[in-house]
């Protein structure tokens, strides 16, 4: 009877040990795949802003040209450009960019908005998050109000007036140097979370 009760515990104890080792093995398992996801988050994050970074030094290259061009015309310092722009019946933007569009890439948030999507992101420390956060809510900004804005002021149908043409510039200017100011900060955000990355194995060559 005894050896019975004995077997029957023995039995007993090796099944709940089988599935709590089960359970443990099944818990490593998904704190891995929660973990490679993470990774791969990431680094997929790193490298796009990696890219992002290189796009917006064009950008603000660009956008310096304008605005100190700009302000060359207020200031009456390019008397020949200024002639240029008045024998035209419309505001020629393209006299000001050298033909070139304001931008001609995209900074692009594909990688963040997929960790917000697929909830990854709360595998972020609190430091992390908030830095990417910051950087991405920045690039909104001027992708989609600061420039949209300068683009639907273009596009108003009283910016063509020739005859009001130094109010018409010095609006552009002062669009332009806001511009170029998000640009810096934006450029200061990038360099802080390349920075961040450099310091993690997450660093992009």
């Amino acid at each position: 009877m005894k050896k019975k009760i004995k077997k029957h515990l023995a039995d007993g104890l090796l099944i709940v040990f089988s599935v709590l080792f089960a359970l443990f093995i099944n818990k490593l398992y998904d704190n891995y795949q929660t973990w490679r996801k993470k990774e791969i988050a990431m680094e997929s994050i790193a490298k796009e802003l990696y890219r992002n970074e290189r796009v917006l030094k064009d950008w603000k290259e660009r956008h310096t040209q304008i605005s100190e061009k700009l302000t060359q015309l207020i200031e009456g310092e390019n008397d020949s450009l200024i002639g240029e722009i008045k024998k035209n019946k419309f505001f020629n933007i393209g006299l000001i960019t050298e033909n070139r569009s304001l931008i001609d890439d995209v900074l692009t948030s594909t990688a963040w908005e997929s960790a917000k999507t697929t909830g990854i992101i709360s595998e972020f420390d609190f430091e992390t998050t908030q830095k990417l956060t910051r950087v991405y809510a920045m690039q909104e900004v001027i992708s989609e109000k600061t420039i949209i804005k300068i683009l639907d002021y273009y596009f108003e149908p009283g910016i063509h007036q020739m005859e009001d043409i130094e109010a018409i510039l010095l609006q552009f200017q002062l669009r332009f140097t806001e511009l170029v100011g998000q640009e810096a900060l934006m450029a200061y955000l990038y360099e802080d979370i390349m920075k961040y990355f450099n310091d993690t194995k997450y660093a992009v060559p």
